[in-house]
């Protein structure tokens, strides 16, 4: 196959990740109630899990394959834990 097509379909590939990246951190905000709080930290740790048992193996495939760079997974993976923060940063200010 030629290598920019394969550099094409990574590049939607990751776009699709982002979205369900985004759609993962939505429900995460959604289990939490109003007041939020520290109890509610165990969800960032659940998230990261999520990111490093589903997320990592397959973005690390797609760079083995030469779908993406590594810097392009790097990039992305960097947006996965950038919604971890978040969460978390939501998590400390609610009360």
């Amino acid at each position: 196959m030629d290598p920019e097509i394969i550099r094409e379909h990574g590049a939607q590939e990751l776009q699709v990740l982002r979205g369900k990246m985004l759609a993962w951190k939505e429900d995460y905000f959604r289990s939490v109630p109003p007041e939020g709080g520290e109890d509610y930290l165990f969800l960032c740790q659940d998230f990261a899990l999520e990111i490093e048992e589903y997320v990592y193996p397959y973005v690390r495939r797609m760079v083995e394959t030469k779908h993406i760079e590594p810097s392009e997974a790097s990039e992305f993976l960097d947006f996965c834990y950038q919604c971890v923060n978040e969460l978390k940063e939501a998590l400390t200010q609610r009360r």
